[in-house]
C-alpha cells in the first residue's frame, strides 16, 4: 500500500473515532440535561406538594373546628393549580383515605386526636387493638415507660443490649408510628396491616392470598393495622372555651370561688377534700351525693356549717350544668401541662370507641349514629354523651376521663404532580396546633410507595 492510502486510512480512523468520542460526548451532554430536567421537575413536584401542606394548614387553622371544611373537601383540595412553567402545570390534591369505608378515597385531612394514643393507652385497653398480643402490649409498655425492670414478657434494654445490632431504646413516649419497628416482635405487617403502601386502598395485590408481598389473608378487607386505629400525637393545652387555664378541683377554696360553679357543687368539693380524699377527674362531680366520715366545716346556705359524720351531701352536678363543669374544672396537679392523648368523640370511628375504658361495640357504634345528627354547638363538650342519653352517669364517669372534643393534630397526605410531564412528589406529615403557633410535629417523603390511586389528566382538563 502506499504512503499515501496509508495516510488516508490514518485519517479515517482519526476521523471514526473524533465522531465516536463526539457522540459519546453528545449523548453524555443528553443524559446530563435530562437528568437535570428530571430533578429540577421533581423539585417542582416536591414544592407543589409543599404548597398543600401550606393550604392544610391554613385551612385546619382557621376552620379546625368546623369538620365539614377539613374532612372531605375536593373544592379546595382537589387538582390546586400551584403554577404553570410553560412547559408542565404543577397541582396538588390532599387527600385521605376513610377509615370507616376502605375502599373510599376523600380530599382532606385526619384528625389524630380521633385514634387512639399509644403513649398512654392503658394496658387493658391495649389488648382490644387489631393485632395485639400480650406480649406486644408487655414489650411497649416497657418501652415507653422509664425504669430497667421488665415485664414477664416484655423487654428492657438488657434486651436490646443482646441483638446483633444493639440499639439504645426511649424509655419514653414514642415519637413517631414508625418507631414501633424498634420495639420487640412489631413487624412492619402488625404496625400497617395488609395496607404496604399506606394508601387505605384494598389493592389486588393485598388481597390475593399468595406467598407475595404483602401477607393478606383473602377476606375481601383491608387490615390496616395499628396505624389505622392509634397515634402517638395527640395532646391538647388544659383549658377551657375560653383559653384560660383549668382550676384544680384540688387545690385551694379560694382558687374555686371564681370558677363560676353552683354553690352545692362548691361546697361539695370542699367537704370531700376536707375529708380526706382527692378527685381524680371533673365528672365524679355528676349525680354525686357522699357520706362523710368525719365531721368538716362547709358553707351551706351561704352560710358556714359545721357537718357531723354521716351527713350525705350532694354535688348539685346534672345535665344543665355538666358541660360548665368540665370546661372550667381539671384534677391535674399543673394545669399549665397539656392533656395528652384524649380521643376525640366527635371524629373517632366506633372501632377507636369501643377500646375505651368501660365501652363496647355496641354502645361505640350507638355514639356515632347520634352524632350524625348532633348540633354542633352541643358537640363542643363530651357532655353530650350524657345530655342525649346515650351513657348512664357511671358510664359517663368510667369514659369521660379518656375523652375530649376537640382536636389539635391532623396527619395530612399531599401529591404535588406536573402535567403532562407526569412527575410527581407524596408528603406525609402532622400538623400541630396545640401550642401559640401551629407547626409542622412531622414530615416524611412517602414517595416510594408510590401513587396511591391513578391520576386521570381528563379530570384535570375539565376542572382548569
Amino acid at each position: 500500500m502506499s504512503r499515501r492510502g496509508v495516510v488516508m486510512v490514518a485519517v479515517l480512523m482519526v476521523v471514526v473515532l473524533a465522531t465516536m468520542v463526539a457522540m459519546g460526548l453528545m449523548f453524555y451532554m443528553r443524559s446530563e440535561v435530562a437528568a437535570s430536567a428530571a430533578q429540577v421537575r421533581g423539585e417542582q413536584a416536591y414544592h407543589a406538594a409543599l404548597s398543600g401542606l401550606r393550604l392544610a394548614m391554613t385551612v385546619l387553622q382557621s376552620a379546625g373546628g368546623d369538620m365539614t371544611v377539613w374532612y372531605d373537601n375536593p373544592e379546595i383540595f382537589m387538582n390546586q393549580l400551584v403554577a404553570d412553567d410553560g412547559t408542565n402545570r404543577w397541582f396538588f390534591i390532599v387527600y385521605a383515605d376513610d377509615g370507616s369505608d376502605v375502599g373510599v378515597m376523600r380530599c382532606g385531612a385526619t384528625d389524630e386526636a380521633g385514634k387512639v394514643n399509644l403513649n398512654t393507652l392503658p394496658a387493658e385497653s391495649l389488648m382490644a387493638l387489631p393485632n395485639m398480643t400480650a406480649e406486644l402490649a408487655s414489650c411497649l409498655m416497657d418501652y415507653r415507660e422509664p425504669g430497667a425492670d421488665p415485664r414477664p414478657d416484655g423487654a428492657k434494654q438488657d434486651y436490646y443490649d443482646t441483638l446483633q445490632y444493639p440499639y439504645v431504646i426511649a424509655n419514653g413516649p414514642l415519637t413517631s408510628m414508625d418507631e414501633m419497628l424498634l420495639i420487640k416482635g412489631f413487624t412492619a405487617g402488625i404496625i400497617y396491616g395488609e395496607d404496604a403502601n399506606q394508601n387505605g386502598l384494598l389493592d389486588p395485590g393485598e388481597d390475593d392470598g399468595d406467598d407475595s408481598f404483602p401477607p393478606d389473608n383473602r377476606d375481601g378487607k383491608l387490615d390496616r393495622g395499628l396505624r389505622g386505629v392509634a397515634t402517638v400525637y395527640s395532646s391538647e393545652p388544659n383549658t377551657g372555651t375560653n383559653g384560660r387555664a383549668r382550676i384544680n378541683m384540688n387545690g385551694s377554696a379560694s382558687s374555686l370561688s371564681g370558677a363560676g360553679l353552683p354553690a352545692q357543687a362548691l361546697a361539695l368539693i370542699a367537704a370531700y377534700r376536707a375529708d380526706g380524699n382527692t378527685f381524680q377527674h371533673p365528672s365524679e362531680l355528676l349525680e354525686m351525693q357522699y357520706t362523710l366520715k368525719q365531721s368538716v366545716q362547709a358553707t351551706v346556705g351561704g352560710a358556714p356549717t359545721t357537718l357531723p359524720p354521716g351527713s350525705v351531701i350532694q354535688s348539685g352536678v346534672t345535665a344543665s350544668n355538666l358541660a360548665t363543669v368540665l370546661d372550667r374544672l381539671t384534677a391535674a396537679a399543673d394545669p399549665t401541662k397539656p392533656v395528652v392523648g384524649l380521643v376525640n368523640v366527635n371524629t373517632a370511628s366506633a372501632e377507636v370507641l369501643s377500646v375505651m375504658p368501660g365501652m363496647d361495640a355496641n354502645l361505640a357504634q350507638q355514639i356515632v349514629d347520634v352524632r350524625r345528627d348532633l348540633d354542633p354547638s352541643v358537640g363542643t363538650s363530651i357532655a353530650w354523651l350524657y345530655t342525649q342519653n346515650v351513657l348512664t352517669a357511671d358510664q359517663f364517669k368510667a369514659v369521660a376521663p379518656y375523652l375530649t372534643a376537640r382536636s389539635m393534630q391532623y396527619s395530612v397526605r399531599c401529591i404535588g404532580f406536573g402535567y403532562p410531564c407526569g412527575r410527581y412528589r407524596i408528603l406525609e406529615a402532622v400538623l400541630d396546633y396545640s401550642g401559640s403557633t401551629p407547626r409542622i410535629a412531622y414530615l416524611r417523603d412517602i414517595t416510594q410507595l408510590g401513587l396511591p390511586f391513578a391520576l386521570d389528566p381528563d379530570q384535570l382538563e375539565r376542572t382548569q
